[in-house]
């Protein structure tokens, strides 16, 4: 486990995470690449929008901790998790929507978002179903040891 901030972090939650956030970084790059096409428009290098990408997977990924994606319950049940990552892309999809409306420019597009906000249920979702066949829900379990004195530890 890891210490952060005084709470404690299994190793698998925090590797679900960073897988996550990788991801979600794939899931705007093929929502990216979709509109490209779709408009007749060279994508380009990935290389060349590396910001937007990683700030749009960091936006949702903060949603996503915020709403508790990563909390015991959902890690353990497919159908909680299923639910508060909607909740949490949803939100995400909103407050980038919300900044571009803030803030415009031209390295976003809001027609990506509803793209790249179906690509991330999908491959969020069908990471939690790979995870969870090959992993099972125990690596995700709290594991709570109790430490006793004297006669009651021998027993």
């Amino acid at each position: 486990m890891i210490r952060l901030f005084k709470h404690y972090i299994p190793h698998a939650v925090l590797l679900l995470g960073l897988l996550d956030l990788a991801l979600l970084v794939l899931a705007s790059e093929m929502a990216w690449q979709l509109r490209a096409a779709q408009i007749d428009m060279d994508a380009g290098p990935m290389a060349e929008r590396w910001l937007p990408l990683g700030a749009t997977a960091g936006i949702v990924w903060l949603a996503m901790i915020s709403v508790g994606v990563y909390g015991p319950y959902a890690l353990r049940s497919l159908r909680f998790a299923g639910a508060r990552l909607l909740v949490a892309i949803s939100l995400g999809i909103i407050a980038l929507a919300t900044i571009d409306f803030l803030l415009p420019g031209d390295t976003f597009w809001r027609s990506t978002l509803l793209y790249a906000m179906g690509f991330a249920v999908l491959v969020l979702i069908a990471d939690r179903l790979l995870l969870n066949s090959f992993l099972g829900s125990s690596a995700f379990r709290r594991r709570v040891m109790v430490l006793g004195a004297g006669d009651t530890v021998r027993a």
